[in-house]
């Protein structure tokens, strides 16, 4: 079997264009520490999917992954946010927020892009933090350094902030 090569040249675009990188450090995982207790609930991210999200303040994730799959369970966090710190927000009121930036074609370019790509294959994974004394943007920083999902942008110490932003 011979194979033209113009049949060469359009699989790698359409290859490189589904191509993501990530950053992957068990050092940065292993560091991570935490004195709360985290326990996560997970719901795929849909119009309407509010309904079953706790009014409470909390820490959250965005994942990609296949499921149900034929393969072993896995899965992506994309993106870390937390709920409540300085505002009067809830995860609820919070995914909501992504719904309407979604479907009003506004907000935030990488988290537009993420919801429109992955939409179908996203998950909403929350924690409810309700007690004030957690707080709640340390707790989300600690988890951006540990884990450096792809779509956050900011809100990293700057021992990290710095180099990522510097890499090309």
């Amino acid at each position: 079997m011979t194979t033209k090569i113009f049949d060469i040249v359009d699989a790698t675009k359409r290859y490189k264009a589904e191509k993501y990188e990530f950053f992957l450090s068990m050092k940065s995982w292993k560091k991570f520490r935490t004195r709360y207790k985290l326990t996560w609930s997970k719901e795929r991210f849909i119009e309407g999917g509010h309904t079953v999200i706790p009014d409470e303040r909390g820490i959250y994730f965005f994942t990609i992954e296949l499921s149900p799959s034929k393969l072993p369970s896995h899965g992506y966090i994309l993106y870390i946010g937390e709920a409540g710190q300085d505002s009067q927000n809830t995860l609820r009121r919070r995914y909501v927020q992504y719904v309407r930036e979604w479907k009003g074609g506004r907000g935030r370019p990488a988290v537009k892009f993420m919801i429109d790509n992955w939409m179908g294959d996203l998950f909403f994974n929350f924690a409810s933090l309700p007690d004030t004394k957690v707080d709640l943007k340390q707790l989300e920083t600690s988890l951006l350094n540990a884990l450096i999902p792809p779509i956050n942008k900011r809100d990293f110490d700057a021992e990290i902030m710095a180099p990522r932003a510097a890499a090309f």
